[in-house]
């Protein structure tokens, strides 16, 4: 088992590499099971910057809920992947995973099923070794 510290280090790293891995992605974040952020890194934020604390925190709550409702039919169709939101100006990704949700806002240039994949990979490789390290 990991450490709370070694976990929180494991979970920077990742919003890091998702950040780093597509010069589209603008911020990445790790929202736990109560929409509180754990984690963020941003290039060029152009949205959460200019949201109010309160606006901020209304959608990551939003969007931790939306994540959990559709985690409702995971026994009935298969689990939940991740979900795909597309507004005028962004993309907006939502990735459930054994730390909470991973909250990933991009530009529209990218193409969502290929970054899905590669994000998808990411995450289970973070969750295996979450699972698998073992703590001196």
């Amino acid at each position: 088992m990991l450490t709370n510290y070694d976990r929180s280090v494991a979970v920077s790293r990742l919003c890091m590499d998702i950040l780093a891995s597509n010069e589209r992605v603008y911020f990445v974040s790790s929202l736990n099971k109560n929409g509180r952020v754990t984690e963020a890194q941003f290039r060029d934020d152009r949205i959460i910057s200019k949201m109010s604390k309160q606006e901020s925190e209304m959608l990551f709550m939003q969007r931790t809920l939306q994540t959990s409702l559709g985690k409702e039919f995971d026994d009935l169709i298969g689990p939940l992947d991740s979900i795909t939101l597309q507004r005028e100006t962004v993309f907006e990704f939502l990735f459930p995973y054994s730390d909470g949700i991973l909250f990933v806002i991009s530009d529209l240039e990218i193409i969502p099923s290929y970054f899905t994949k590669k994000i998808s990979f990411m995450l289970r490789d973070h969750d295996w070794k979450s699972v698998n390290t073992i703590c001196e």
